[in-house]
């Protein structure tokens, strides 16, 4: 992104040495940085309307106040792009951040030069997409639906996995019905605070309670005529979801603090990865809600049986990433169609901006492809959710592993900047790393 004024980052992390290096090494890039410490410094940053807002946050999910997915979840509103940092471990936390919005992840240790191409790519506008990608039958068919039920003023209930794209057809249906030149506003429930539900949907009066110094829309206010989309509608609260249905029968709403009720206008999409049936039989779902959303109910199938549409979303988005300089060579097409996707579209999406980062030529080749398919999130939670034997687990620590890594991938390639390259991390970190083990490239046999 080129700007007149320097691109602005919030950089979020507990290790004040680290933020300190960080930033001094981003502003010799032209970076203007913020430093923040904690979880709940960052919530506060994020919630002051009247502060500067930044192009990007860095955002470590690893600090002792609250962690970065709480800092996600009690800021729904941020519409900041963040790049979270994950660790060790930190693998399912990692795919639970992309699902609460984050834009993308890279796994510590990481330096600025590893970081200025993503944070640059993350302050690029894309925009929202409301185009569903793909010519399988199954997508095809989930067109049609759509369109027939775009003007329809009953509730939508699209169900499906985590990234099959939920939010992209709500978007195409709202931008195919009359209401299209209405807004669209969506809010993922899962990242709402329990205490702040209420507010958030319906708004509430200056005074209503404490803090509240000023009267403030709510979503079902903000979306008029248009179309308000509840992401992970399961996740609403018991308590507010009494409020949901009453607002669906009567086409009113009431403010916190207010005692006049208001007209609700916008047409209702919800979305959610999980079974409602099963929550209504475990009682955590209103069964009476479960009905009245269930009026117009679409499932948007998982990547996985539709294998026609993942070259024509991976070069969609490559477009949009990388505006037309880079295409997938033959192999590296096979490789993609050879990928089982557990993340669904979300993890082509974050494929295509990793490959787009890392990309020395015009063509995408399948090394890079299976290189990041590797070390992506998606593939290592999916790998981590398969049963290992306990007799197949070795009893050593994290860093005798990578260390045994790095060295049989110096053994092998016999060059410190290609493997640097496999591991995603820059040479002088590489070179640090060994340093620290009282090791020397050379010792592989590396020129």
């Amino acid at each position: 992104m080129e700007t007149a004024d320097p691109l602005r980052v919030w950089f979020v992390d507990d290790d004040e040495p680290f933020c300190l290096a960080m930033a001094k090494a981003l502003r010799r890039r032209g970076f203007a940085v913020r430093t923040l410490h904690r979880g709940l410094e960052a919530v506060e940053a994020l919630e002051d309307e009247a502060a500067e807002r930044p192009h990007v946050v860095v955002l470590d999910l690893r600090m002792p106040d609250i962690d970065g997915l709480e800092v996600l979840r009690r800021t729904p509103n941020r519409k900041v792009p963040v790049v979270v940092l994950t660790g060790h471990g930190t693998v399912p936390d990692a795919v639970e951040a992309m699902r609460r919005g984050a834009f993308t992840f890279l796994t510590k240790p990481v330096d600025a030069a590893d970081l200025t191409p993503v944070l640059r790519q993350a302050a690029a506008p894309t925009g929202a997409s409301d185009v569903l990608v793909g010519e399988s039958p199954a997508t095809v068919q989930l067109r049609a639906l759509l369109d027939r039920l775009a003007d329809a003023d009953e509730p939508v209930l699209l169900t499906g996995e985590t990234g099959t794209g939920k939010e992209v057809a709500a978007r195409y249906l709202h931008h195919r019905s009359r209401r299209a030149d209405a807004p669209f506003v969506g809010v993922n429930m899962a990242c709402l605070p329990r205490d702040l539900v209420e507010s958030e949907l319906f708004g509430h009066a200056r005074g209503a309670f404490t803090g509240a110094a000023q009267r403030k829309p709510g979503l079902f206010e903000e979306a008029g005529e248009g179309t308000l989309f509840l992401d992970e509608v399961a996740e609403l609260p018991l308590e507010h979801q009494a409020k949901l249905l009453r607002a669906l029968e009567t086409r009113t709403y009431r403010p916190v603090g207010e005692t006049r009720e208001r007209p609700f206008r916008a047409r209702l999409v919800a979305a959610t990865h999980r079974r409602l049936a099963d929550e209504v039989a475990a009682g955590r779902f209103r069964e009476d809600l479960f009905y009245r959303l269930q009026v117009l109910p679409l499932e948007l199938p998982p990547l996985r049986v539709r294998k026609d549409d993942i070259l024509p979303i991976a070069r969609h988005w490559l477009r949009r990433v990388a505006h037309d300089t880079l295409d997938f060579a033959p192999d590296a097409q096979q490789a993609l169609l050879d990928h089982p996707w557990p993340g669904n579209v979300r993890e082509v999406v974050n494929l295509v901006r990793r490959v787009a980062l890392f990309a020395e030529d015009d063509t995408v080749p399948a090394a890079l492809v299976r290189r990041m398919l590797a070390a992506n999130p998606f593939t290592a939670a999916s790998a981590a959710a398969r049963p290992v034997p306990p007799e197949a687990v070795e009893e050593i620590s994290l860093e005798a592993v990578e260390r045994r890594h790095i060295e049989a991938l110096l053994a092998r390639h016999k060059n410190i900047t290609h493997v640097a390259r496999i591991l995603e991390i820059n040479r002088r970190t590489l070179q640090r790393k060994l340093k620290a083990w009282g090791l020397d490239h050379t010792d592989f046999g590396v020129g």
